[in-house]
C-alpha cells in the first residue's frame, strides 16, 4: 500500500524553522549568561551577541504570528517578511563572527603570553587552556555560543530563501501566498478581521480558492435579475390594465347613454292588471 504524499506548505515549513530558531536562541541566551558569570574579562562582542538574542524574539513573534492567525494577516506583508529575514541573517552572521573572533583572540593572546612567560606552569599551553580572557570553561562556553550562532544564521538563510520565494509569488500573482486569493489589501483586511470563527474563515477561504463562491454569487445575481424582470413586467401589465380602463371609461358624445339597454323596455304604468294595452292589429283587409 503506497504511503500518502505529504503536501509541502512553505509557510508551515517556515514557521517550523522559526520555532526551532526560538528554541536555539533560548539556549544561546542561557549560554551567554553563563559566560557573564565566569571570571574573566568580557567586551562588546559578547554584549552584542546577548543583546541580539533579545532583539530577535519580537521579530520571530511577528514572522510566526502574522501568517498563523487569520485576524493578524492585516499586518502581513511579503516585503516586510523578506526584509526581516534578510536583516537578521546579516545580524546573526555578525554575532557569531564576533564571538568567534573573541575566542580566537583570547586563545592567540594566551598562547603568546605563555610562550613569553617565565613561569613553567604556563608553558606549552594551547587552545582554551591558554585562554587569556578567563578560564578554559569560559572559552568553551564562548565556543559553544559561536556554534549555536552559526546554526541560527543558517536557519535565517533558509527562511530568507522562503521569503524571497513568497515575494516572487506575490509579484507574479498579486496575492499573498497561502492566504486569501484577493489582490486588494482592503479585502484581505475585511476577511482577516471578520467576526466569523477560524474554521468558518478557513471554509470560506477554501471555497474562494475553488471558485464555488463566485459560482454561487453569479447564480444568486442571475436569480435576482430574473425576479426583478418579472416584477417590472407585472408592474407594466398593471399600468396597462389601468390605462385601458381609463380610456374605455372616458366621455364619448357619440356613445349611447349609460343603461340604454335597460330603458328600451317600457316601464310605464299598465293598469290594475299590470298589462299594457295595445290596439288590435289590423290586417290588410281592414278586419
Amino acid at each position: 500500500m503506497p504511503l500518502p504524499r505529504l503536501s509541502a506548505n512553505p509557510t508551515r515549513i517556515k514557521n517550523f524553522i522559526h520555532g526551532f530558531q526560538g528554541f536555539v536562541i533560548f539556549i544561546a541566551w542561557a549560554m551567554t549568561v553563563a559566560i557573564f558569570t565566569r571570571t574573566g574579562s568580557n567586551d562588546g562582542r559578547i554584549d552584542w551577541y546577548f543583546a541580539l538574542c533579545w532583539v530577535t524574539i519580537p521579530a520571530l513573534i511577528y514572522l510566526v504570528g502574522v501568517p498563523m492567525f487569520p485576524r493578524a494577516r492585516r499586518f502581513g506583508n511579503v516585503y516586510a517578511f523578506a526584509t526581516i529575514d534578510c536583516l537578521f541573517t546579516i545580524l546573526w552572521f555578525s554575532a557569531w563572527v564576533c564571538t568567534a573572533s573573541y575566542v580566537a583572540e583570547g586563545k592567540s593572546k594566551g598562547e603568546s603570553d605563555s610562550k613569553n612567560s617565565k613561569d613553567k606552569t604556563k608553558e606549552n599551553k594551547t587552545g582554551c587552556d591558554a585562554f587569556a580572557y578567563g578560564s578554559p570553561g569560559k572559552c568553551k562556553l564562548a565556543t559553544g555560543t559561536t556554534i549555536v550562532g552559526v546554526v541560527i544564521f543558517l536557519a535565517f538563510v533558509g527562511t530568507s530563501l522562503l521569503s524571497m520565494r513568497n515575494v516572487s509569488h506575490f509579484r507574479r500573482t498579486g496575492t499573498m501566498p497561502d492566504t486569501i486569493s484577493d489582490p486588494t489589501f482592503a479585502a484581505q483586511t475585511k476577511a482577516a478581521f471578520s467576526s466569523n470563527p477560524a474554521h468558518d474563515f478557513d471554509e470560506e477561504e477554501d471555497e474562494f480558492r475553488s471558485g464555488r463562491v463566485n459560482d454561487a454569487a453569479s447564480s444568486s445575481r442571475l436569480d435576482g435579475d430574473e425576479d426583478y424582470a418579472l416584477l417590472q413586467q407585472s408592474e407594466i401589465d398593471d399600468l396597462g390594465s389601468h390605462a385601458g380602463a381609463g380610456v374605455s371609461g372616458a366621455y364619448d358624445p357619440t356613445a349611447p347613454a349609460p343603461g340604454g339597454v335597460m330603458h328600451d323596455y317600457d316601464t310605464s304604468y299598465g293598469g290594475a292588471y299590470g298589462q299594457h294595452w295595445a290596439p288590435p292589429a289590423t290586417s290588410e283587409y281592414g278586419h
